[in-house]
């Protein structure tokens, strides 16, 4: 890949040219009626984001200024003459100068990809990583075999489904399923119901507020989930104040996974059983490290098969899955 260095001339700042991504809004430093090309302002950005020790400078810059514009952050480099009004100018400075206090990226532009789709993402949900998309893909593989020729719909639970990105993408990806997802955030739900929407998804997600699987007991699904899918809190408590200050902005709630970071997996698991039907799955994210115990709390399961585990991008233990088990007659 060729270096994005090479499209642009960043140049110095001048004397006080840092101010003007203080907060200040002023367009003096930007020449003649305020007017300015997407180059220069990209430029002034990056070395002012590079002062503040963001990392990958360039493309927050281009994708914060390509937000501001409505324009995709890669056709940028081929409007790089192109004048911002005023307006533009002064809300791209606010964006920037937000980004430079660590708030996370997908909040100030409202959107996060995933899988192949948008969604939005606020300050009340945890924004979606690329890893999670290993355990929609894992799910996705094993659910489309035996469902293919079958002659009803498969149901799917979604716990902690916070934006509702496992949710949607499970729903798009099966389009004969029938997904619960649940959270305890009102919030968190109220954005996971506008993405449903968004993706013409609402009569085939159904949200319910509640904690992990007490929503659920009046919905009568005791033994009939084909998959119970999550990715809980699972960071441990001391560990958090040690995270990335962009990550500590995400919702405390969807981080915090008690003292070892295992709480939520203490309850998912030993409950599983009572909403998976035979052979059915249940598929978790799990952190790093947590491995060894999480094999252990569903080795202690009788109803549980051992687990599959399925490696991350970076080659970590990420996700496992686990069978219930079919009775043998006899």
């Amino acid at each position: 890949m060729s270096n994005p260095q090479s499209k642009w001339t960043d140049g110095s700042l001048a004397p006080g040219e840092s101010e003007s991504f203080s907060g200040s809004v002023s367009c003096r430093h930007y020449g003649q009626a305020g007017r300015v090309t997407t180059r220069e302002t990209l430029g002034r950005a990056v070395r002012f984001l590079r002062e503040k020790e963001i990392e990958s400078p360039r493309l927050n810059a281009e994708i914060l200024l390509g937000h501001v514009v409505d324009r995709p952050h890669s056709h940028l480099c081929l409007e790089s003459h192109r004048l911002l009004s005023i307006s533009q100018l002064a809300k791209f400075k606010r964006q920037v100068v937000k980004r430079s206090r660590h708030e996370p990226l997908s909040y100030l532009i409202g959107r996060q990809s995933f899988v192949d789709l948008s969604f939005v993402v606020n300050s009340k949900v945890y924004i979606p990583r690329p890893e999670t998309e290993i355990l929609v893909d894992e799910v996705l593989k094993l659910l489309r075999g035996p469902f293919l020729h079958a002659h009803r719909r498969p149901l799917i639970v979604d716990l902690g489904t916070g934006c509702g990105n496992i949710a949607i993408s499970l729903a798009r990806g099966m389009p004969e399923a029938i997904v619960y997802a649940t959270d305890i955030s009102a919030e968190a739900l109220g954005v996971a119901v506008h993405n449903a929407e968004l993706h013409h998804l609402e009569d085939r997600v159904v949200f319910i507020k509640g904690d992990l699987f007490d929503p659920l007991r009046e919905e009568n699904l005791a033994g009939r989930v084909d998959v119970i899918v999550s990715n809980p809190p699972y960071v441990a408590t001391p560990e958090i104040e040690s995270l990335p200050p962009e990550v500590r902005r995400e919702p405390r709630i969807a981080l915090d996974g008690g003292k070892e970071g295992l709480d939520f997996y203490e309850r998912i698991i030993p409950l599983s059983s009572r909403f998976l039907r035979r052979g059915a799955l249940l598929a978790l994210e799990i952190g790093h490290g947590q491995l060894e115990k999480i094999q252990h709390m569903i080795a202690r399961q009788e109803d549980m098969e051992p687990v599959r585990v399925v490696k991350d991008y970076q080659g970590i233990d990420r996700i496992v899955l686990s069978k219930e088990r079919v009775r043998r007659e006899g």
